[in-house]
This record gives C-alpha cells, sequence and structure tokens, in this order.
C-alpha cells in the first residue's frame, strides 16, 4: 500500500506532521510478514508542544509492540484490521499484531481506529490520569496502578500517553511492562506444569477404576457361576432324595441314601461357604471402587480450579511473586470475613485462603438455601464482607450493599467465583484494613 508525507500540520496538537495513505488496500490483500516489513517505516517521537495527551502515532515506534499487545485483544486487532480491506483469515495472530504494530508508527486509519478505541475502552484509567501533573506524579501513579494489579492496561496507555511523561519516564514505563511479561510468564508455566501433572494423576484413577471394574465383573461371574451349579446341585439332590424315598423300605439303600444326603448337605454348606466369600469380596471390591470414584471427583475439582485459575492469570495478568525482598503483604489480624454466595465445592478453599491471612471466616449461600432476612445479623458480626455477585440473584446483591452501607462494613464485589478472584479481594481488605489502621 503507498504511503506519502503530506505536508500538513494536525489539526490537533499543532505541531505533528502527518504521514498519511495515499489509497486503502484491496479487499483481496493478505497479511504476510514480508507486507509488514515494507509498511514499518522508521518514526521519531514527536515533541508536543501543547499540553495534550499524545496520540498512538507519536509515540516512540518502540513502545507499540507492547502497547499494542498488551491494550488491544486480538479480536479487536483482526476486526480493524479486516475494516481497513486487510484480509486476516489464514493469517496467523502474529502477523496481524505486526501489521497494526506497523500502521500505528505513522497516523493511518488503522492507528486512528486503535486510538479510537483504547480511548473508549480505557476512558476511566485517563480519567485518573488526567488529573495528575507534572512527570513524578505521573509515574508515582503508574507504579501504583501496577502494584495493585487491577488495572494494567488502561494504565499502560493512560501512562504512556500522558503529555508530562517524556522518552526518559516512557522507557522506565517500558522496562516495567517488560519484566512484568517476564513474570506472568513465568507463573503461566508453573500453573501448566501443575495441570499437567493432575491430569497425570486422573489419567492413572482412570486406569485403576478400569482394574477394580474388571475384578468386579470377573467376582460377579465367579458368584454367578457358583449359585447357578449350587442349584443344580440342590436339584440333583432333591431329586436322588425323592426317588431314594419311594424304596424307603429297602434298608441298605435308605442307608445309603443317607449317606449321599449327607454327602450333598457338606457339599452345600461348602459351596455357601464360598458363595459368602465372594460375596464379601465383592462388598470389599464395590468398597474400593467407590473411594476411587470419590478420589477421582476430588482430583477433577482441583483441575478445573487450577484451568480457571489459569485463565484469570492470563487474562488478568496479575503480577507474579517478586524475587527482591519484598515486604510481607498485610494480614487479616483475626478480622472476621464474611464470604456471601460462591461454588459450594470452592468454600473450603475460601476458607483456607482467609485462615492463611490469619483471619476467620463465615458463609452464607446467598438466598439459596439460607434466608437473606438474616443478613443485617449476620453483617454486624464481621469485620468485613466478599460477595460473589456472580452467584446471587439481583435482590441480594442490592440488600447485601444496603446492609454493609448502614452498618459501615467494608464489602468487596466479586464478579467471578474462583479461587483466584477470591484471593484478590482479600488483598483488598486486607490493604484497606491496613490503611485504616
Amino acid at each position: 500500500m503507498p504511503f506519502k508525507e503530506i505536508t500538513t500540520v494536525c489539526k490537533k496538537c499543532e505541531t505533528v506532521p502527518v504521514l498519511a495513505a495515499v489509497s486503502k488496500p484491496p479487499q483481496t490483500q493478505s497479511i504476510t510478514p514480508q507486507l509488514v516489513q515494507t509498511l514499518m517505516p522508521a518514526v521519531p517521537i514527536a515533541e508536543l508542544g501543547v499540553r495534550k495527551r499524545k496520540k498512538i502515532w507519536t509515540l516512540s515506534s518502540r513502545w507499540h509492540c507492547p502497547l499494542v499487545g498488551t491494550c488491544l485483544p486480538l479480536g479487536e486487532m483482526r476486526k480493524i484490521a479486516m475494516r481497513e480491506g486487510y484480509q486476516t483469515r489464514g493469517a496467523s495472530d502474529y502477523d496481524v499484531h505486526g501489521l497494526v504494530v506497523t500502521q500505528c508508527h505513522t497516523r493511518t486509519p488503522i492507528a486512528e481506529l486503535v486510538q479510537r478505541y483504547l480511548d473508549k475502552h480505557y476512558a476511566a484509567a485517563l480519567m485518573r490520569f488526567t488529573r495528575i501533573r507534572g512527570e513524578d506524579q505521573a509515574l508515582a501513579l503508574w507504579r501504583e496502578e501496577v502494584a495493585s494489579g487491577q488495572d494494567i492496561t488502561g494504565a499502560l496507555w493512560a501512562a504512556w500517553t500522558h503529555p508530562d511523561i517524556d522518552a526518559k519516564a516512557g522507557e522506565i514505563i517500558f522496562g516495567d511492562i517488560h519484566m512484568l511479561s517476564h513474570q506472568v510468564g513465568s507463573q503461566a508455566r508453573a500453573d501448566l506444569r501443575l495441570q499437567e501433572r493432575l491430569k497425570h494423576d486422573n489419567a492413572e484413577l482412570l486406569k485403576r477404576n478400569r482394574q477394580l471394574q474388571q475384578e468386579i465383573d470377573k467376582a460377579r461371574l465367579l458368584k454367578s457361576n457358583a449359585v447357578a451349579q449350587l442349584e443344580r446341585d440342590l436339584d440333583a439332590a432333591r431329586s436322588q432324595l425323592a426317588h431314594y424315598s419311594q424304596r424307603e423300605a429297602q434298608f441298605d439303600l435308605a442307608q445309603r441314601l443317607r449317606h449321599e444326603h449327607a454327602a450333598l448337605r457338606e457339599r452345600a454348606e461348602t459351596l455357601d461357604l464360598r458363595v459368602n466369600t465372594l460375596t464379601e469380596r465383592n462388598t470389599e471390591l464395590q468398597r474400593q471402587y467407590a473411594e476411587a470414584q470419590v478420589q477421582q471427583a476430588e482430583l477433577h475439582e482441583e483441575l478445573l480450579g487450577a484451568e480457571s485459575a489459569l485463565a484469570l492469570l492470563l487474562d488478568d495478568a496479575p503480577q507474579a511473586p517478586c524475587a527482591q525482598d519484598c515486604p510481607v503483604p498485610p494480614r487479616l489480624s483475626g478480622r472476621c470475613v464474611l464470604c456471601i454466595g460462591g461454588r459450594q465445592n470452592l468454600v473450603q478453599g475460601y476458607r483456607r485462603l482467609v485462615e492463611a491471612h490469619e483471619g476467620r471466616f463465615m458463609h452464607h449461600d446467598g438466598g439459596q438455601e439460607e434466608s437473606l432476612h438474616r443478613i443485617d445479623a449476620i453483617v454486624s458480626g464481621v469485620d468485613a464482607v466478599v460477595c460473589q455477585s456472580g452467584c446471587v440473584s439481583h435482590g441480594a446483591y442490592w440488600k447485601i450493599k444496603d446492609a454493609c452501607k448502614k452498618l459501615g462494613k467494608p464489602c468487596v464485589f466479586v464478579a467471578s467465583p474462583g479461587i483466584a478472584s477470591f484471593a484478590r479481594s482479600l488483598e483488598t481488605l486486607t490493604a484497606q484494613a491496613v490503611g485504616s489502621a
């Protein structure tokens, strides 16, 4: 696609020369690495003369790759490329990423679409940074956002486009986001290893279950054969007894009949003992099978929790544990935390997290079985509330919110019922506790 420099001045910042495309690419043009390389010009950092937020095409081309990769979702990236006539079907995510990055080096239609999307999507972060004046305060707010881990993507966009952030401060932010990506990748690899181990344990349990099932089937077959043989022997004994009863008059025959009957009775008792033994063995095998099923269900629940935590880590990009001598996270110090809602199979996980933060734990199911009329009384007896808003009704949500506001209890609302989301809510509560102390 041909480009040329337009010798006009940007109407918004009045100081930045604009590079624009002469024409849009044809509808059938595919994204390839060669196309990305041909579209990549060398663009310096624009020097703004007035106090206005920087545009993406005025930023250093060195920052575009982490900015687009961190702040712009892949699906939105493909939509923007297709909207400007690029054929993304069959193109890899890396090729689409490379195209959008190179288009952001200059003021192109794609760069303007990316600018509008990021401004709209991260409006809250932009509003927080708008109130800040001076490079030092902007960097301090950036570090606060990174430490909280709540909205790093929005903070990155707002910080780099802040009018008081110069090239040197921008490189500091670049170093922070670069190291953060390494830490997130390390945590993701650890979670993947845990997931593989759980899958292996699950496969071993399935194999053991199949072996137990085969043994149970064999025991059932032996029992069935033994019972059938016993019934045949008993029928034969009855037939012989009936036959010999007609010849009671003959002593010898009757004597022999008594001996044979005694022998059959002894054999019947032996077979009955064998049936009882097989029955006990079958009962034991069924007990082992039930225990194996319970272990399999528990491992399956652990596997689902690990996969949920990994998705949240990849989506939310939390900060991995620091390898240096960082301060110890704040503790609940005996405070009582009430968890409302959440998944029943994760309640014990919530409890362990609260107790690990040196706190006490209470739980209410949010009105599913327990009454909501007791919310005011329960909230009054705790120090903080974590509401799993995605697992309670709309009416329960407002009742809980009103109770916390009326009683002055800190409350954190969590949309996802996962262990990772609950852990972040505890970090928020402990931080509030330390701040109010």
